[in-house]
């Protein structure tokens, strides 16, 4: 019995390879391209984008060898937790192509690694907004320091001093909002955080 999540590390080198190279199609074991496509969940057009690589090479491809190679993946593929799983990623499901007694079961599972994959999205949304945000505040803070010090300056003009001084004015009261509303998506982050682990915990993940 294969693992459902055997040559998952293939998944992003498929999706980014339109075809299969001359050499690859020469040496093409065929099954095993069919497995590797199912148990990666490939749309049965993966089959076309290889007989147009390897039309090429003048080689075609044995569609028997890879059609039982594919279901013997998809077998894989189209087991529920590895549905949570390709939900969570936020893949495509690709349920059509599973054996009919396994689509229900992967499809309930596959929602709710999309529900995950949404809670987490907005985890790091969150996350993301707030580290901008505390990120100038670090900046602006640096040109605080910045304007102190020029402003210590003995020959200062009292025209760049009267700028300087109404440059950190509008500084600090951005600090003011920007603390403001750093508290305001801190709370937001520990919600979305808590909802997250409170849905993993229910499905007991």
């Amino acid at each position: 019995m294969f693992k459902p999540l055997v040559l998952a590390g293939c998944v992003f080198i498929l999706s980014s390879c339109a075809s299969l190279s001359p050499e690859q199609c020469r040496n093409a074991d065929w099954r095993q391209i069919g497995f590797t496509d199912g148990t990666n969940g490939a749309p049965a057009s993966r089959l076309q984008s290889h007989a147009s690589a390897c039309a090429k090479a003048d080689i075609k491809p044995d569609l028997d060898a890879y059609l039982s190679g594919r279901m013997e993946g998809l077998l894989s593929y189209c087991q529920p937790e590895n549905g949570f799983e390709v939900g969570r990623r936020g893949r495509p499901d690709n349920v059509g192509d599973c054996p009919p007694h396994l689509r229900a079961p992967f499809l309930d599972q596959y929602r709710q690694g999309r529900e995950i994959n949404a809670l987490e999205g907005e985890v790091q949304r969150i996350r993301s907004m707030l580290e901008n945000d505390q990120n100038e505040a670090r900046r602006n803070d640096r040109r605080m320091e910045e304007i102190r010090k020029e402003l210590r300056r003995a020959n200062l003009s009292p025209e760049r001093r009267t700028s300087l001084l109404n440059e950190i004015e509008r500084l600090l009261d951005r600090r003011q909002d920007g603390g403001r509303r750093q508290l305001s998506m801190q709370r937001d982050l520990d919600i979305a955080t808590d909802r997250l682990q409170f849905r993993l915990r229910e499905m007991r993940r």
